[in-house]
Formats: C-alpha cells, structure tokens, sequence
C-alpha cells in the first residue's frame, strides 16, 4: 500500500481488470442515472400540478416588468443565460455569413417599439389560454408546456432554424435556379375541424417559399359547416384553394382520395388539417426533385406543435429503411409522392384508415427502385399534438394502431414472407417475428478462444438455451494449454468440434482459416465470453438474414449487469463508431424505439453476427490486416458495397462480457496496433464514416448518441446552388 503522504495513488501497484473497469464505470453511470432520475421525478411532480403553467407565467410576466423598469431606471440589463456551454456554438460574424446577392435580399427592418409589444402581448394571450386549459382540466392529458420545461428543442430551433425574412429572400433568390418547378398538390381531408387549426393549416401552405402550389380540401360531409365556411373564406382570396365537398361520411382514406382525383398536380403531398409546414417545406421538396430527377417519394424530418404552439419532441429520421418501416410508419410526415403512382396502386385504402399512410408507403415503396426514396434531412413538418391526436398518445385511437398492424400484416402477405406481426405496447409499434423455412439452413457457429474464461459456459449455454434445430460448434483454438480447457474439449468431443490453430493471434486470419472447415451454409460468429438470454436467438437471426438483400445480421448484446453493450453500429461517433444503446438500461426502447425495432445499420459487431456463406466467399472473409479491431465493420461495409444489407434484430439476445478474453487495447504496442488500424478504416471508409446514412445530421457524433448536434451537419439555408 502506497504512502499516506505519497503522491502515487494506492491504486496503482494493482493493473485495473476488464471487470472492474466495467463496474467502475457502471457505478459512476449508475449515480449519475439515479441522481437525474430523482431531479426528473421532483420536477414532474411540480409540472403536474395544474397550476405550474400559470406560475411560470406569472414569473415571465414578472420577468417583462422587470426589465421595462430597468429601462425606466436606466440600469444594464440582467445577462441573458447562454446556451449551455458544453454545446454552445458562436453565431456566424458578416464575415463568416454565405453571401447573399443584395439585389434579391435585403434585411428586413427591426420591429418598432409597439410591433415588440403585441408580439408580447400575443404570447401572452396564448400561453395565458393554455395556463387557464391546464388550470381547470389539469395534466391527465399531457397538456403542459415544453417550452416552460425547459426544451432543448426550442433553443435548438431558435440556433439553427429561425425563419425570418431574410431567410425567406435568401430561398427565393435561390428560385430561378431550380429548371424544374412541379405543381405540388398540397391534399388535405376536413371533418368537424377545429377552425383555429384549421386556419393555421392553410395558412402555413399560402406562406410557402415556394409558390407554384394548389391546396386541395375534401370535407367529408362534416356535420359541423365551420371547416366549409374557412375554407370558402380562404378561396374568395386565394386562387389555389379548391373545396371538393363529399355527399357523404366515408372516412379519411375516401376524402383523401377526392381530394387527389381533383388535383391537377404531378406531385401530392399530404397534410392533415390540423397540422402545419414550415415556410420553407416545398421549397426543398423541388430542391430534392431537382438533385434527384428519378425521384418517386419524398420524406422529411417531423417534429410536434402544442396547443400553446411550441415546437418539442423532432424525429430526426434515418434514410430509407425498409425494414424499420416495418416496425412503424417512421416516413409518415412530410410525405410527397408521384401523382401516377398513387393512381397505379389504387390511392388510399378505406380498410386501413388511421394507418392508411403507413398502408399507402409500404405499397408505394415496394414497387418503386430503392435508390428513388428519396430523405430530405430537414423537420419540415409540425404535427399537432392534442388529446384528441394520435401524436401525443396511442390512446387516442386504438383502432389506428390495430390498422397499422393489419397494414403490415397486409404487406408480408404481399410478399411473400411468413411472419408474425404483434403490437409494441404502450407505442404501438409492431414487431415482427420472421418464420424460419421447413427445412431450416446448418449454422455453423464459430467461437474462437485461447483458454478462454467463459468459454466453458458460452458452449454450455449454446447447447442448453438454443431452440434452432440445425447447427455445429465450431471452436477455434489458438494456443489453449490449461488442462481445464483440454479436460472440457474431451468432454465435449461428440458435441463440438474443435479446429486447433496455434499461429499468432489474428482474428481475421483464424477465421478465414476456418471457415472451409465448416459444414453450414450459414455462419454465426460468436464470442466466447458470450451466454444465450433469448433461446430463439439463432433462429430469429437467421430468418431475418434469409429474408431478400440481407447480407448480415446483427444480435443485441447487453453486459452482465443487464445494461445493453450493442445494438447497432452507427459510423462517425467520436470520428469511428459507436455502439447503439451502449450502456442504457437493458429495456429501454432507444430512440424512438430504434432499440426495440429490427432496422438496418453500416455494420454490427462480430461478437454474435450471422452472414450466408456464400457472401463470406464471395467477400474473401476477412481482412487479415485488421488483427484484432475494425475487421468486423471493414467486412460489414464491405457486404453492404456488395449490394446486400446488413440489419439488427433485437429478438437475438445475449450476454457480452467484451473483450475479457483478450483485454484492452489501452497501452503498448496493443494501443498502437488499435489506432494503426483505426487509421486503415479511416482510409479505406472515410465517406461511410462521415455521413452514415442511417444516422440523421442533425443529431450530434461526439455529445451523446441521438442528442442534439450543436451545430447540425445540415442546414435549410444552404442549397447546394450557392
């Protein structure tokens, strides 16, 4: 033991070990989790009070006093709270602004005195209607403000989305630029709607950037004649405003369909009547058409509007992602597609209305090229969120998500694939359970060890815990010696086989060394510090590789204490790449479910992955460059350059101890072997790194997984015809 007055610490005689680098780190996770969970729970106890939006109100209303008899008194202002220093980003100087033609822009003036004065009043009035609605009916339905509770969100959108006119001069001068310019045929279907939402609607379409715009409306004999009479309003003044209105009540799908047989546009886009645009919305939807002449459907980012009108909760999308589209309707808003095609498959289907978009793009999206889905990276859709809206609970129509889930069922059947289709609750999401063939494929499962640890129960627990039917083990053993190794191996002689391989460790290269001793069409890489969770592991991953374009598949991994070590790989965290979910809490759904959903991913660890043999070959395996690190995402993006996919399933689980067998890559020559081969995939992947297709801009690389990013990697303002 060190010294009381040493400045060595007492802990460095003892070389910390894998496991209790793991605990430590758990621990600290752990305070951290528990600490923030306690504030969450004290402070949604005091937001659900009825009363707290009124006290905030009476608090910023004090605030706006404050400062006028400030000015009175002729006294500095109070420093407003910057953004939070970690994330917070210096706003562009004139010098480091794009520059603008002056003959198309000009700034617009500030407000005057009076102009700032209904401005506060207006919200005033706004947030004082909403305090009032929370005061009498309380918080059972979810109705307290985002802004009030301090949303990162409306910073973030104050930071890097802030329309203004300058904005607005800046995306028209941009026009002349664009040689296509579509008639977009805006569809929208009405029935009893509530007119304030209604007004603001149609309002965010007349605002648009872009002008080369009709608004179509189908009333679907509403009872209530309000929504017919704001709409005729808008059409006394405005030309591109048509009123189809149906003899009778025949739901959603059949207004929606009216209103599309009275287009005169090549291109629909969809809006519910409730919900708004943001001004610059088409504008980049004929950007989009622009960049991509073979475009078929569009999609956008999407976030939600209160009834207090503040922006929370943006869904910052991947790119298409067939499989995850199965899980949910992650498209959804804004979508824009070819006029024919929706005419070609029929339009909307009344069977499904609640899903019938989710119906609509799984049927569009099957018949068209992949390459022609084309995602716009910008939220330019506000769904409006109210007790009576699907978009703030589930709960609101059950029967939508029983639709969704006939809609996907509707879809497998389409094409062929056997599966089960159950509901996600409380999300409503669906999951789907692939069917294995008749005659399941062999699995040859490969486990490389040197005396491992664990390796005596990985096997057991293979053998124990796995329901597939067709499969060998496969050990390759790299210089074993313990006699507690050679003792299991001849127990185990007549249920596994063991390839012995004494070359210097090279992971890459005992594989591929083995892999032509294998018997199974199939292979399953496997760890041998690993342990079964899901005894339908083997089969849930190998029926979803067999589905069509899968290439490799990818299994959830959690660590010994239950939190989660993988769930996809994202590329271009902290410069490299990152591990979806790692450290989160065994349960947890990730973001916006994408833990809880099957999905595409660039690349998934080797630890518990299965690829078809026939791609291995056809690959040449894997790189023997990569020794120990990196080799397994080199041959993920390799499959995917291929033309194949590589996906994740999350009804795959097991228990990851990682890299116990063979340690950390922390010092010495392991350090500079790990950042030599950092450096090769840098080399060979720096695009794939830079922009992972499956991870949105907006979102931040080096601040936490699916947070924020400050700044964007995006923005609205840049067309790309600057």
């Amino acid at each position: 033991m060190a010294p009381s007055n040493s400045l060595e610490p007492a802990s460095s005689s003892r070389r910390p070990t894998e496991a209790s680098v793991l605990r430590e780190m758990a621990r600290v996770y752990e305070l951290e989790s528990t600490r923030s969970k306690l504030l969450a729970t004290q402070f949604e106890s005091f937001a659900s009070s009825r009363f707290y939006p009124l006290i905030l109100l009476l608090l910023k209303v004090g605030n706006v006093v404050g400062r006028g008899l400030r000015r009175r008194l002729h006294k500095a202002p109070i420093p407003a709270v910057a953004l939070d220093p970690e994330v917070f980003v210096e706003p562009e100087t004139v010098a480091d602004a794009p520059e603008v033609d002056d003959e198309f822009v000009a700034v617009p003036p500030p407000p005057t005195p009076w102009q700032h004065r209904i401005t506060l009043v207006r919200r005033g009035l706004h947030m004082l209607i909403h305090a009032l609605k929370v005061a009498v009916k309380g918080n059972q339905s979810g109705r307290h403000s985002p802004r009030l509770e301090a949303n990162s969100y409306v910073r973030w959108v104050e930071a890097y989305r802030n329309f203004t006119e300058h904005e607005r001069l800046h995306l028209r001068s941009r026009l002349p630029a664009l040689t296509n310019q579509p008639l977009i045929s805006v569809v929208m279907a009405t029935y009893n709607s509530n007119e304030a939402y209604l007004r603001l609607a149609i309002e965010s379409v007349l605002f648009q950037v872009y002008e080369n715009v009709e608004l179509v409306i189908a009333d679907d004999c509403s009872p209530d004649p309000t929504a017919r009479r704001v709409v005729e309003s808008f059409m006394k003044k405005h030309k591109n405003i048509r009123l189809v209105t149906c003899e009778t009540n025949g739901g959603i799908s059949a207004a929606t369909n009216a209103a599309i047989a009275a287009a005169r546009g090549e291109w629909i886009a969809f809006l519910d009547h409730d919900d708004v645009l943001v001004p610059y919305a088409l504008f980049h939807v004929v950007l989009a058409l622009n960049n991509n002449p073979d475009a078929t459907l569009l999609y956008s980012d999407e976030d939600k509007v209160n009834e207090a009108s503040e922006v929370f909760m943006p869904y910052f999308k991947s790119d298409f992602d067939p499989l995850l589209l199965l899980g949910q309707n992650y498209i959804c808003h804004l979508t824009t597609i070819r006029r024919d095609l929706i005419d070609q498959v029929g339009g909307l289907r009344s069977e499904f209305d609640g899903a019938q978009d989710w119906d609509l793009v799984l049927r569009i999206t099957e018949m068209v090229p992949r390459e022609t889905i084309i995602h716009i990276p910008f939220a330019l859709y506000r769904w409006r969120s109210h007790p009576a809206s699907t978009s703030q609970t589930g709960d609101a129509k059950p029967w939508a998500l029983q639709a969704g889930a006939r809609a996907v069922t509707d879809a497998l059947a389409r094409r062929g694939i056997a599966a089960e289709v159950r509901q996600q609750m409380p999300s409503g999401f669906t999951d789907v359970y692939y069917a294995l063939p008749e005659n399941p494929p062999m699995v040859s499962i490969l486990i490389p060890t040197r005396d491992g640890v664990y390796l005596e129960g990985c096997i057991r627990s293979v053998l124990a815990d796995t329901t597939y039917p067709n499969y060998e083990i496969v050990v390759i053993d790299n210089g074993s010696v313990l006699p507690s190794t050679m003792a299991f191996f001849e127990e185990m002689k007549d249920r596994i086989r063991v390839l012995r391989d004494d070359s210097p460790f090279n992971y890459s290269a005992l594989h591929n060394r083995a892999v032509p001793e294998c018997r199974g069409e199939i292979l399953c890489l496997l760890n041998d510090d690993t342990s079964v969770i899901t005894p339908d592991w083997l089969s849930a991953m190998v029926a979803q590789l067999l589905l069509p374009g899968n290439g490799l598949v990818g299994a959830k991994l959690l660590y010994p204490d239950g939190r989660i070590q993988h769930a996809g790989v994202i590329m271009g965290i902290d410069s490299l790449a990152g591990h979806v979910g790692k450290l989160e809490d065994g349960n947890s759904p990730g973001y916006f479910s994408r833990i809880n959903l099957a999905s595409e991913f660039q690349a998934c660890t080797a630890a518990c992955i299965v690829v078809r043999r026939e791609t291995w070959e056809t690959l040449g395996g894997l790189d023997e460059k990569y020794q120990v690190a990196f080799n397994d995402v080199d041959f993920c993006l390799r499959v995917q350059a291929s033309g194949l996919k590589v996906s994740y399933t999350p009804h795959a689980q097991l228990v990851h101890y990682e890299s116990v067998s063979r340690g950390l890559d922390t010092k010495g020559e392991k350090l500079l072997r790990f950042w030599n081969e950092a450096t090769m995939l840098r080399e060979a992947w720096g695009f794939e790194i830079a922009r992972d297709p499956y991870y949105n801009p907006n979102l931040a690389l080096q601040h936490g997984m699916f947070t924020l990013a400050y700044p964007p990697r995006c923005s609205p303002w840049y067309t790309g015809i600057e």
